[in-house]
Parts: structure tokens; sequence; C-alpha cells
């Protein structure tokens, strides 16, 4: 009998324990706020405004523009290729004829080029090749005057009409780098009587052409140079210097010694002597008084030898009617 009493206590006791702990999970007891009383728990709870959560709107999300940029395309790197072979310039070839007729066709026209083209030969353009296969016409054996390594100096024998020319040849030199032309020398030696076709060789028609020169260089003798003294005649020459075109034109004639003066008139006959180089290469008067005999003279500048400045010359001998000639101090020369 106690058992079952026993029992039955303890199966109430784990009845009771099973609803009380049911309850707790059930509902939460309310928080007691400090300072409210435990006793009035239900009332406080009763009259406490329950706390409602606003929703917070949501955060937009930043739209995500892109902006479409063009991607650099890579420009293919050329690829190295050998530069076009351009064929050689070539020289037109005089009208049919004689040889020395068709020599004076070329000093008459010069071929349809200015200066420092020479028969249609340009310093620093025209392959020695082709200039070669065009003074084979006139000269079969060209011959080489000197060389060194890369540089070589051609002689040329032309023929001349011995009616208009003093000699019956003319010996012009070329010089060729590298199989280039660099430098034409060529000699105009007329006798009295030419042709006005000749004219542009005359000091007025040059200036006219080429301009004022960058320098006048002037040589003569106070003697005759075979010793003789005052009252003679002696070689005069005058040069017109145009480095940036490639020029140098030496006039000679023959001075007259008057007095303490020296007297000569470069406008009387046409240029002796053309020195022709590339404008691109730089030639200086110095180099140019080196460079041959003909040029080979000690030279004082028309302001030193006269007290006439360029600019004046220029303008006094471009006068095809101008007679004024030019005096220089004997004393000046040897």
């Amino acid at each position: 009998m106690k058992n079952h009493k026993l029992l039955w206590v303890i199966e109430m006791l784990t009845i009771n324990l099973f609803l009380f702990l049911a309850g707790c999970t059930a509902s939460s007891p309310t928080p007691i706020s400090p300072g409210e009383n435990p006793a009035d728990i239900s009332t406080v709870a009763a009259s406490r405004t329950p706390l409602t959560r606003t929703p917070l709107p949501p955060t937009p999300i930043p739209a995500v523009t892109s902006t479409l940029t063009s991607t650099p395309t890579a420009t293919p790197m050329p690829i190295d290729q050998p530069a076009p072979i351009e064929p050689p310039i070539t020289i037109p070839a005089p009208p049919d004829g004689e040889l020395t007729q068709q020599v004076l066709w070329l000093f008459e026209t010069n071929n349809g080029c200015q200066l420092p083209c020479w028969w249609g030969i340009t310093p620093g353009q025209t392959e020695w090749s082709v200039a070669e296969e065009f003074f084979h016409r006139f000269d079969k054996d060209l011959y080489e005057a000197s060389s060194t390594p890369g540089l070589v100096s051609y002689g040329i024998s032309i023929p001349l009409p011995t009616d208009i020319f003093v000699t019956d040849y003319t010996y012009p030199s070329v010089l060729v780098q590298n199989g280039i032309v660099e430098r034409i020398q060529a000699d105009i030696l007329v006798g009295d009587t030419y042709p006005d076709s000749l004219n542009h060789y005359m000091l007025p028609m040059l200036l006219t052409t080429y301009g004022e020169p960058a320098e006048v260089g002037l040589s003569t003798f106070s003697s005759d140079p075979g010793g003789e003294g005052p009252g003679w005649l002696v070689p005069f020459a005058v040069v017109l210097f145009y480095p940036d075109q490639g020029i140098a034109a030496l006039y000679g004639d023959i001075g007259e010694i008057s007095g303490d003066m020296v007297r000569g008139c470069p406008q009387a006959r046409p240029v002796s002597t053309l020195k022709l180089w590339s404008p691109d290469k730089d030639f200086t008067f110095e180099e140019l008084i080196k460079s041959s005999s003909a040029f080979n003279k000690e030279y004082l500048s028309l302001q030193e030898a006269t007290g006439m400045d360029v600019a004046t010359f220029y303008e006094t001998f471009k006068n095809p009617d101008n007679t004024t000639c030019l005096e220089t101090p004997a004393n000046l020369w040897r």
C-alpha cells in the first residue's frame, strides 16, 4: 500500500515538473524594468505599448554603369623591307650630229638644267655609272686622275669646235664618292668670237640668274710675272662663290698696270672655269682654292682689294651695259 502511494506521489511530481517546464517554454516572462514592483507585473505588462520594429526601406543597390572604352588595338610593327630600288637618273642625250656640235649644244643649253647641274649631271645625285656611260659618248678611255678609298677623280677628254673655243679639247674632271658624282670642274675657254647662245656664261647673266654671291675674291699681280715693270699686262682673276648653291665661277681677264693701280674688267669675257658641288656638302672658299690649280691663287676679298662690297659689285656688274672695271692698288700684290 505504501509502495502504491509512493509511486503515485512520484508520478504526480513528474507530471507537475513536466507541465512547469512546458509553461516556461510556451511563454516568456515579461521583463521588469528597474523601479517596477514585481507584484504589479501583470498591470505593468498590460500597460506597456509593445515595441514595434519599423521596417527599414531596402537600401538601393547602386546601379553599375559600365562605360565601354575601346580597347587600344596594338598597331603591328612594320616588317623591315628593303626600300624599292629606284631606276638611276638618266641624262638626256644631245641631238645627233658631229661630236663637236653635240658638245656645243651642251654648252649652249646645259642639257636643260641649271648649275650646279652640268650637262644633266647633278652633284650629290647622279650615279657615276650613269655619268660614265654619258661621257663615253665623247671619250672611250676615261682615266682615274687620283683615288683614295671611296673617292676617285676622273678625267675626261671632250672634243671642241675650234672656231669657237681656243683649244680643240676640254678636260673636265669629276670627283666621285662611293659611286655618286660629288664635284665637277669644267672649263669654258672661248675665243674672241662666240655665239650669243653662250651669253649665259657672261658675268651679268650669271649674276642675274643666281643672285648676289656670298663672297667675291680677287687675285692679280703688281708686275708682270716674268719680271717686267709697270705698263705690262698681268693676270686678273675674280671668283664668285655661292656655297649655298654649290657654285664657284672664275672670271679670268688680263689686267693692266696703270701707275700704282691694277685694272681689270671681269665682265669682258665669259666665265673661264666652273667648280660645282652638292649644296648639301660644306665647301669653303679655302677648300676651293686648294681643290685645283685653276683656283689656286693668292686672293684678297673684294672689299680688301678694291674697297667695294659684294652688294655694290652685284648691283653694278649685273647690268649688261656696265662699263665700270675693278681697280686695286698694285702694292697689295707681289
